[in-house]
């Protein structure tokens, strides 16, 4: 199997690097079972494709990643959690008995949607709060899953090309970002800034589900996409930066929150609107926010 991962690499890395590779994965995975040895080696892959991409973590799109990587996971899960929300509602809603639609709703592509919704959301906390060698494998494995059930399912199942495309998009994401850098999420603080994002997106929607605040409604699905969006003027403000990184971060990190917004929102013009609007306010606003925090910081 190495000498396969290995071809991955580009050929001047792996001319010089090769038998330094071969030697240490072997030695890993001596007397491993199967699952490590699978795991090491799909780990191994994709450092080779992100060496291959120029994505190794020296390169300065790794920034950028190492910012994007704890808020891909976050808008990831909180997707996948309104996802969750959806379903229990209409199951608690629906007169047919428990037992039946339970039946029905964990049958075929739907069921796969659901079990996959769960495996990203626990796989990207796992990942947040420090544990990504088992979280990194599960949210990407559950997104993975969750596009191909997309697919399967069909425009009953949100829009059968957005909603996949921003599920493998996500993936990629949290795959690009180099391991190392990873940990920068923890020791920043972006992993508990990450979490509260989940918790702003996931809980009003419960909230609401449950009538406990009446007279409101985030039907349109702008909320999951405003909460990123403001997450990444307060990083702005914070960093005193330009806003670029953070900005592009916040991008990359927003394909499953768009794609939840744009299913939601489709045929609804002010809806749509508000949807078109949010990342080019977002700019401006990081751009403000980045410079007061860089007028704070002088005079401190």
């Amino acid at each position: 199997m190495i000498e396969h991962v290995l071809r991955l690499y580009p050929a001047a890395y792996r001319r010089a690097h090769g038998g330094e590779i071969v030697a240490t994965f072997r030695e890993m995975i001596e007397g491993e079972p199967l699952s490590s040895r699978v795991q090491e080696g799909a780990g191994l892959a994709a450092h080779a494709m992100r060496m291959r991409l120029g994505l190794g973590s020296a390169a300065p799109v790794a920034q950028v990643l190492a910012t994007a990587y704890p808020f891909a996971l976050a808008a990831s899960a909180a997707a996948c959690g309104l996802h969750l929300l959806r379903w229990y509602a209409g199951l608690v809603a629906s007169p047919t008995p428990l037992g039946m639609q339970l039946g029905v709703d964990l049958s075929g592509a739907w069921g796969v949607l659901l079990v996959s919704s769960l495996i990203v959301f626990a796989g990207a906390a796992s990942a947040l709060a420090g544990r990504w060698r088992v979280g990194v494998p599960c949210t990407v494995a559950g997104l993975l899953c969750f596009a191909v059930a997309a697919v399967v399912s069909g425009p009953a199942f949100g829009d059968p090309v957005v909603t996949p495309a921003a599920a493998a998009l996500a993936a990629a994401v949290v795959l690009a970002c180099p391991p190392d850098r990873r940990l920068e999420s923890t020791a920043t603080g972006w992993a508990g800034m990450a979490g509260a994002v989940i918790a702003l997106v996931v809980v009003p929607r419960a909230a609401i589900d449950a009538h406990a605040v009446p007279g409101v409604s985030t039907d349109y699905g702008c909320w999951p996409l405003l909460v990123l969006a403001a997450t990444g003027v307060v990083l702005t403000w914070r960093s005193g930066s330009r806003g670029g990184r953070e900005l592009g971060a916040m991008v990359l990190a927003s394909p499953p929150v768009l794609a939840q917004a744009y299913t939601t929102a489709w045929g609804e013009a002010a809806a749509v609107a508000c949807l078109a609007a949010v990342l080019p306010a977002t700019a401006v606003l990081a751009l403000l926010a980045g410079r007061l925090g860089r007028t704070r910081r002088t005079f401190l």
